[in-house]
């Protein structure tokens, strides 16, 4: 997984898809003029680089993927403890916006058939040992709980990965859900996150 040094054009694409997504712009209903203005680029430019708006947006999603997802797994190496880097995770879904836009933004597509959603997934394809993906964050979170003792290691990879997942997913619904935040702050949901995870998977 080398990270792949950006051309400043590209990287001016996308950061521009980040920014329209931070604006919870559909990215279905992103126009290649939309992109192109906002990244200060002339349309014709950005057609030397991608095909479509199809490619220019999945790129875009896989790169801050990529840069998130090898944040993650550079703290969990630093803090060698699977509690804290789940805390870390909870703590970064809260601060950084932009990440949990954009992480949901991935997620969606990734199961979704129309045009965009299948250019993300042929790019996994394609870039599966150069790019970070969530997988490798979870495979990191699993070794070292399992090597500090706070994961079983009788428990299946497969269930680990799904619980953690799940866990991840669930604090992000719960972050989109403004009523929820009422019954319960964000603080204690990480309690509770953190510790229902570990007492499942001890």
């Amino acid at each position: 997984m080398k990270e792949k040094t950006l051309s400043p054009k590209v990287k001016a694409l996308y950061e521009a898809v980040e920014e329209l997504i931070f604006e919870n712009i559909d990215v279905k209903g992103i126009k290649v003029s939309d992109i192109t203005e906002r990244a200060g680029i002339g349309k014709g430019t950005a057609y030397e680089y991608f095909r479509n708006k199809e490619e220019i947006i999945s790129s875009a999603l896989l790169y801050h993927i990529d840069l998130i997802c090898r944040q993650m797994v550079e703290k969990a190496e630093e803090l060698k403890d699977f509690e804290k880097t789940m805390q870390f995770i909870l703590c970064s879904i809260d601060a950084e916006i932009r990440k949990r836009d954009c992480f949901v933004q991935f997620i969606h597509l990734v199961s979704d058939n129309g045009p965009i959603g299948k250019a993300l997934q042929n790019k996994i394809r394609e870039k599966d040992q150069e790019v970070c993906m969530p997988r490798d964050v979870i495979a990191r979170m699993i070794e070292i709980g399992t090597a500090s003792g706070e994961i079983s290691k009788e428990l299946p990879f497969s269930y680990i990965s799904m619980e953690i997942a799940s866990s991840v997913l669930t604090y992000i619904i719960y972050i989109l859900n403004e009523e929820g935040k009422e019954s319960c702050s964000k603080l204690q949901m990480h309690h509770l996150i953190c510790s229902g995870l570990l007492k499942t998977l001890q």
